[in-house]
C-alpha cells in the first residue's frame, strides 16, 4: 500500500502571502544537528519556504536558481545568498488546475544559457476536458520571458488527470520528455499512435530526428523514442555513461527504475509488479512478457518517486555515483547505490521528517537541494561527524 500522505503546511492563500511578504533573512534557517547516514554526514539548511508544490529547480550561471511551482504555474528566481525571490513574468499560456495536478512542470536552462539565455518549460495545455503537455522555449531577459516559441505538444489531448509525466532532459542537441498515461487511459501507453506513456525525443529546436525508431512507421508518432511507461516524473542522465534513466510511479506497488533505450517497450500496463488500488491484478497479472523490458529496480510497496539525480560532487565522496530519488508516499529521500549498471543497495534518508520530497538536484556547490510539498526547499550540506 502507498504510505500516508502528509498534508500541505500552507493553504493556497497563506502560501501566496508568505511568497510575496517573506523577508530575506527568514529564508535561511539555522543549521540542523549533524545527521549521520551510511556514507555521509550532513546538515540541513532551509533555502526557501512558502512555495506551492515546488516541482522543478534549476541553477543559473550567475549563482541564482529558477523555481517552478506546479498548480499555480509560477516561475521565480531565487537568490541563493539572500534567500529572496522575484517572479518571472511572461510565462506561456498554460492549464493550471489543482484537481488534475496540471500546471508548470519542468524548467531546464539550455546548456549554452550564459550566451543564448534560452530556457525550456514543460507545462500543461488545454482544459480539464482535453489536456496535454507542451514544451515552450523562451529567452530570459531582465527576469522576464521573451521570444516564446512552442516547440511541441502531445497528442491527442485527453480528459486525463494526475499522470502527466513532465520531466525534460537536454543532451547533445536533443531533448527528451517523459509523458504519462493520463491515469484512466493506461492502454494508450502501448499505442504508438499517441504520445501518452512515452519517452519523446526531439532536436532542441523541436524538429523530429530522422533516426528516431518509429520514423516512417505507419500509425506511429515519429517523436516517440520509447514506450510502455505509466507516469515517469523522474528522468536524469548517468554522468559516467550518458545513459538516460527514468523512475516512474507504479500503481499500488511496482514503481520502476529503467534505463531507456530507443524503440524499447517498458511493458505498462501489460506487465507490472504492482496491482490495482485496493487490490487485484492489473490485466493478466503478469510481470514478464517477451519483447518487454524488465525494470532495473522496482519498489513494492510504492515509494511514489518524483525527481531524481545522480550525485557527482566532491562534498560527499561516499555518495558519488549514487542515484537520489524523491519519495512522496514513503516521505523520504531515497539513495540507490549503483555499481556496474545494477542497483546493489538502497538507503532511506530523512524518513523522520515526513516530507513528500518532490525533487532532488545537485548544486554547483556540491550540495544536494530538495523540494517538498510543504513548500520548502532544503539544502543538504556536508558536515564533520562531530
Amino acid at each position: 500500500m502507498h504510505g500516508s500522505v502528509k498534508t500541505r503546511a500552507f493553504s493556497g492563500v497563506l502560501a501566496a502571502l508568505v511568497w510575496f511578504a517573506a523577508p530575506a533573512e527568514a529564508a535561511w534557517a539555522a543549521d540542523s544537528e549533524p545527521i549521520v547516514s551510511e556514507a555521509a554526514t550532513f546538515k540541513l539548511e532551509t533555502v526557501a519556504e512558502g512555495l506551492e508544490v515546488p516541482w522543478s529547480f534549476a541553477f543559473l550561471p550567475d549563482g541564482r536558481a529558477l523555481i517552478g511551482e506546479r498548480e499555480v504555474g509560477r516561475l521565480s528566481i531565487l537568490d541563493l545568498t539572500s534567500g529572496t525571490r522575484e517572479p518571472v513574468e511572461g510565462l506561456p499560456d498554460m492549464l493550471r488546475d489543482g484537481s488534475i495536478s496540471a500546471g508548470l512542470f519542468d524548467i531546464v536552462p539550455h546548456p549554452d544559457f550564459a550566451t543564448n539565455r534560452q530556457i525550456y518549460l514543460v507545462h500543461a495545455v488545454g482544459s480539464i476536458e482535453a489536456s496535454g503537455l507542451a514544451i515552450t522555449r523562451a529567452e530570459l531577459e531582465n527576469d522576464k520571458l521573451v521570444h516564446l516559441q512552442q516547440l511541441f505538444e502531445t497528442g491527442p489531448r485527453l480528459a486525463g488527470k494526475w499522470h502527466f509525466g513532465g520531466r525534460l532532459v537536454l543532451q547533445g542537441g536533443y531533448m527528451f520528455l517523459t509523458t504519462g498515461d493520463g491515469y484512466e487511459f493506461k492502454a494508450l501507453s502501448q499505442d504508438l499512435s499517441t504520445h501518452a506513456g512515452k519517452i519523446i525525443r526531439l532536436h532542441d529546436d523541436g524538429k523530429v530526428p530522422t533516426d528516431n525508431p518509429f520514423v516512417g512507421k505507419p500509425d506511429a508518432r515519429p517523436e516517440i523514442w520509447a514506450y510502455g511507461l505509466r507516469n515517469p516524473q523522474s528522468m536524469t542522465l548517468q554522468p559516467a555513461t550518458g545513459a538516460l534513466w527514468t523512475v516512474e510511479h507504479g500503481p499500488q506497488g511496482g514503481d520502476e527504475v529503467n534505463v531507456i533505450k530507443p524503440g524499447r517497450n517498458y511493458g505498462w500496463p501489460v506487465i507490472t509488479y504492482g496491482e490495482e488500488y485496493g487490490g487485484g491484478p492489473i490485466g493478466d497479472g503478469i510481470t514478464h512478457k517477451e519483447g518487454m523490458e524488465q525494470p532495473l529496480y522496482y519498489w513494492r510497496p510504492s515509494i511514489a518517486p518524483s525527481g531524481a539525480t545522480f550525485y557527482t560532487g566532491a562534498s560527499f565522496p561516499g555518495w558519488q555515483g549514487s542515484l537520489f530519488v524523491g519519495a512522496l508516499a514513503q516521505t523520504h529521500l531515497n539513495r540507490l547505490v549503483v555499481e556496474d549498471g545494477r542497483v546493489i543497495h538502497e538507503e532511506r534518508l530523512l524518513a523522520d521528517q515526513g516530507w513528500r520530497v518532490r525533487f532532488v538536484v545537485e548544486g554547483p556547490d556540491g550540495c544536494l537541494y530538495i523540494g517538498n510539498d510543504d513548500g520548502l526547499i532544503v539544502r543538504l550540506r556536508a558536515a564533520a561527524n562531530d
